[in-house]
């Protein structure tokens, strides 16, 4: 499926909401963000999908449009200039087109099935039955519009380009919220669009664009695992003028429906403002709207300025875009649709190298600071040497904050551990270190932390030496259920037996706990790849020459490793009983999480009682 949506730079946390929940459905989804804002100092690279600037669209009168119209107009005009942009990029493809305050419930199969049948224009109404006298009575729609255009999907055909270049010149001039007009920005030159592309499909079925206008009209069920409206899967709900700090308002267009009277509707959009708010709500709707959001009309009658603009007040605490991934196949397709910000990652990366080899530093933001820091990084474990004869850094390993002395990937596990799971204060964390700084900086956040570390087989788990208490992760000292969350970072490589380790953890997190590791991780490989392993007897037999990496109880020694993971960790972990057991993948330029992919492995032991 090929998807675009539109928004300003404060909406970002609604489009990465979209986009994912798109992908739970649509593995191989080419999702793009065409953004109607200025670009400045966002740092689009570090988002999970391409974002198209809207200066590429081609438009003549751009800049002029930036100054006439509010957002919503200018969001509004620029969708069939980006139709034509994507028409170019994917020749004789289906292009759909969904607002970004839409959340994806399951497959459009009634969408597949039209295309699939050579439709080249397919609309949703706004309602599909006769509403005098509702709230939002049918003689509105009269006014808006008939099809809501927060959805609409265009095959690129001769005909179908001739129509959106016609679209293009209307928009240029005519995309504003002018009622005495007949004018209700691109939506009601829309009505049009059945009459000028003869193979247009209306989808009436009653999943498709749900949204205050027709919730008169459908009735939501729930089934323990499906969203049901009238009977029918939910395929999309549009939470259309939803005001996502408040879960008290669903709509701010009408009353008639509330989360105080309609329960299934309040479980929803509390759901929707979960992922919204995971999804950094809180710091990108802080970023003010480059443009004049007055408008033509000298008021904003679409867009209270409170959105608009930002509101001024969320965290200024950066937000870290994330891709989770829970097979090599979308990962793969997510990341060659974002080959362009790849390319970019690499060239920022690059761009920051000293012309000669000795340790330089960068300015960024800490998260463990919590804020602007400077990072030194050295040519130590080097592995790459580019034609000048410059090392690039193992940035994993790198980029250490000069005040908290963390290091790239310590840093970037606990911003996503905080991000994604937020685990209360008096939460039961157990981590597979001890005597290292970054325990000391967990057990500032979670005094009921507990932390061992691995000494030698034959020491009998739970034994304290000097002080520090030993564990093995293959046969963990603790009871049943003693933990909210179970942390490794770059232990479970060392591990002679993966699946014992992960059995383990399973056995010794409450229902509802997380897993959170780092390892060496192969993203192009579907099984572990395997440096060597342990016989019954206790020999090892190598398959590549022998990896040993530092081990802060051994030194001298090291620590064998035994493979780099691969895909199929996500199976092991499914097999030992987790469930949501994905990859998460991150780059931040901000935050200087280099080293092309970042990436943490999470899981979750189901609720309920007794082991799976």
């Amino acid at each position: 499926m090929i998807v675009f949506t539109i928004c300003s730079r404060n909406f970002t946390g609604y489009a990465e909401v979209l986009r994912s929940s798109l992908a739970e459905h649509y593995p191989d989804l080419r999702f793009h963000l065409v953004l109607c804002d200025e670009i400045g100092d966002f740092d689009t690279a570090s988002l999970p999908f391409p974002v198209i600037e809207m200066t590429r669209l081609g438009i003549p009168d751009l800049e002029e449009m930036q100054h006439r119209y509010n957002i919503t107009e200018l969001n509004t005009a620029l969708k069939p200039f980006a139709f034509m942009y994507l028409f170019e990029k994917f020749p004789g493809q289906p292009v759909v087109y969904i607002d970004p305050d839409i959340m994806a419930l399951s497959r459009f199969e009634e969408l597949d099935a039209l295309f699939a049948e050579g439709a080249d224009c397919v609309l949703t109404p706004h309602i599909t039955e006769s509403a005098e006298f509702a709230e939002l009575h049918d003689q509105k729609f009269m006014m808006y519009g008939v099809y809501n255009l927060g959805f609409c999907a265009l095959r690129d055909t001769p005909e179908t380009r001739r129509v959106v270049a016609w679209w293009q010149r209307r928009l240029r001039r005519d995309c504003v919220i002018d009622l005495q007009r007949g004018i209700f920005v691109d939506q009601k030159w829309a009505d049009l669009l059945p009459a000028f592309i003869q193979n247009t499909r209306i989808l009436r079925h009653p999943g498709y664009n749900i949204a205050y206008w027709n919730l008169a009209q459908r009735r939501l069920s729930y089934d323990g695992k499906h969203w049901l409206a009238n009977g029918f899967p939910i395929r999309f709900f549009h939470f259309s003028g939803n005001k996502i700090e408040d879960r008290n308002v669903f709509t701010r267009h009408i009353g008639s429906f509330t989360p105080a009277n309609t329960p299934l509707l309040a479980r929803l959009l509390d759901e929707y403002r979960e992922r919204v708010f995971r999804s950094g709500h809180a710091y990108y709707s802080s970023i003010n709207y480059a443009f004049n959001w007055v408008g033509i009309s000298q008021k904003n009658e679409h867009t209270p300025k409170e959105v608009a603009m930002g509101r001024g007040d969320a965290s200024t605490r950066p937000h870290l875009a994330i891709l989770r991934s829970t097979s090599m196949e979308a990962f793969i397709a997510s990341h060659e649709n974002n080959s362009e910000n790849a390319r970019r990652r690499t060239e920022i990366e690059l761009a920051t190298l000293p012309m000669e080899n000795k340790p330089f530093m960068l300015d960024g933001y800490c998260v463990i600071c919590d804020g602007e820091r400077s990072f030194m990084t050295s040519q130590m474990y080097s592995s790459q040497t580019l034609p000048d004869g410059r090392a690039v850094p193992n940035w994993r390993e790198h980029l250490s904050c000069m005040d908290c002395g963390t290091i790239n990937r310590y840093r970037g596990s606990l911003h996503i551990l905080q991000q994604e799971f937020a685990p209360p204060a008096d939460a039961r964390v157990y981590v597979t270190e001890r005597v290292t700084p970054f325990y000391g900086i967990l057990a500032q956040r979670w005094p009921r932390i507990v932390g061992s570390e691995f000494f030698s087989p034959d020491v009998e788990p739970g034994t304290i030496r000097n002080g520090v208490q030993h564990e093995d992760i293959q046969n963990l000292s603790y009871a049943d259920q003693s933990f909210d969350l179970v942390l490794s970072f770059d232990v479970l490589e060392h591990v002679p037996y993966a699946d014992r380790a992960f059995k383990e953890t399973f056995r010794c997190l409450a229902p509802g706990g997380r897993l959170l590791f780092t390892a060496p991780f192969s993203f192009d490989h579907a099984e572990d790849v395997t440096r060597c392993i342990m016989h019954a007897d206790g020999s090892i037999e190598h398959f590549m020459e022998p990896e040993i990496h530092g081990n802060p109880v051994d030194p001298e020694g090291g620590a064998l490793c035994f493979r780099y993971f691969g895909w199929s960790v996500l199976r092991q972990l499914r097999e030992a009983g987790f469930e949501d057991a994905m990859a998460i993948t991150f780059w931040s330029q901000r935050m200087l999480h280099f080293g092309g992919i970042q990436s943490v492995i999470t899981a979750r032991r189901p609720m309920g009682d007794g082991l799976s």
